[in-house]
């Protein structure tokens, strides 16, 4: 009786102690989320609700970058949405206004995005925020964490990589504390859907900043690939957006008064999850699944400048280049599930 006893007693202390554990965030993925945000309907806003929803993570800070619009706007817009979503405790650093080498082009001012504009950020939904961003930049704050906690964080990379590549040439020590990268970016040829968005084979994010995404992919760091080929394997129509904003929170409310109006006017259109992918499969990385690659990005400033290349073996031209883990196919319907469950759920809200 006394040894069975003191069995249960240590059963009792361990499973407490393990409660308390996750109760204190000793079990959360510790993550700096790097991003080229802009408000509903773009796929960062969304990929950030999904992290703020999910208790697995701990956000250690938001770091901005130019990209999908300028990093004035990815800043403005990424303040406003950590009040709406009632964690204002969250910092943010505001990150590279352009990327390391590129320069503003005909093509780009005609083709998608306005990472190269100086303009003042357009008002947010709600007005701007009350938060300010923190004075430290970008990078300064990568480097710095990183080496406080060797081995601890993961860096969430869904935008350019122009911050990331600042990082890791300001110190050595980031590529080799980090514990693993997870990126939106690429498309690769060699696995199905894998033509690009911007040129023929260049992804947006690799071709705005391709001189970032070459220093990131052969830095050393564990990186796990998010690129087009598994983002085609995504297709939110109206009928999963109706099932998306049935509860009603702050979160669901923005996403009515924003990417409602899309599907208001175009009931039978189709979204891809790009960056709401990436986040996922950190919460579960079964969700995707993967090949071992070794991965280049082109840098020559030709035809071919920021397209992704993948193969299973070295080829002329690549040495140096890096294996990585590349997503290629998805679990749609774990997938959107697990989203609508997390963005349609109460606020976590701050100190969750």
């Amino acid at each position: 009786m006394l040894r069975r006893l003191l069995i249960l007693s240590i059963a009792v202390y361990m499973f407490t102690g393990v409660v308390a554990g996750v109760a204190r965030g000793e079990d959360r993925i510790k993550i700096i989320f790097d991003t080229d945000f802009v408000m509903p309907p773009y796929d960062d806003s969304m990929a950030l609700m999904l992290a703020l929803q999910s208790p697995e993570f701990e956000i250690l800070g938001i770091t901005t970058v130019a990209g999908n619009d300028s990093v004035e706007r990815a800043t403005s817009d990424v303040l406003r949405m950590l009040e709406i979503a009632k964690q204002s405790d969250i910092p943010v650093y505001r990150g590279a206004d352009m990327p390391l080498v590129h320069e503003k082009s005909d093509f780009a001012v005609r083709e998608y995005g306005n990472w190269y504009s100086d303009e003042p950020a357009p008002v947010p939904p709600g007005g701007y925020a009350e938060k300010k961003a923190e004075a430290e930049s970008a990078a300064s704050f990568m480097v710095r964490s990183v080496l406080e906690n060797p081995g601890e964080i993961t860096l969430v990379a869904i935008g350019p990589l122009t911050n990331v590549a600042q990082a890791i040439r300001a110190d050595a020590g980031v590529a080799e504390n980090v514990k693993r990268l997870v990126i939106m970016g690429g498309a690769i040829a060699i696995l199905p859907d894998g033509g690009g968005n911007i040129t023929p084979n260049a992804e947006f994010n690799f071709w705005v900043d391709p001189e970032a995404a070459y220093t990131t992919l052969r830095s050393g760091i564990p990186i796990d690939l998010s690129p087009l080929n598994v983002s085609r394997k995504s297709s939110l129509s109206n009928a999963w957006y109706e099932q998306i904003v049935a509860t009603d929170t702050p979160l669901t409310r923005l996403l009515k008064n924003t990417l409602g109006q899309h599907f208001a006017k175009e009931p039978d259109r189709i979204y891809f999850m790009y960056d709401q992918i990436a986040v996922a499969s950190l919460i579960d990385p079964t969700l995707v699944t993967r090949e071992r690659l070794y991965v280049d990005v082109d840098i020559h400033h030709g035809i071919n400048y920021g397209v992704s290349v993948g193969g299973r073996n070295l080829w002329p031209g690549a040495e140096g280049a890096a294996q990585l883990d590349v997503q290629y196919e998805l679990d749609w319907p774990r997938f959107i599930n697990l989203f609508i469950e997390r963005i349609g759920s109460p606020l976590r809200g701050i100190g969750n």
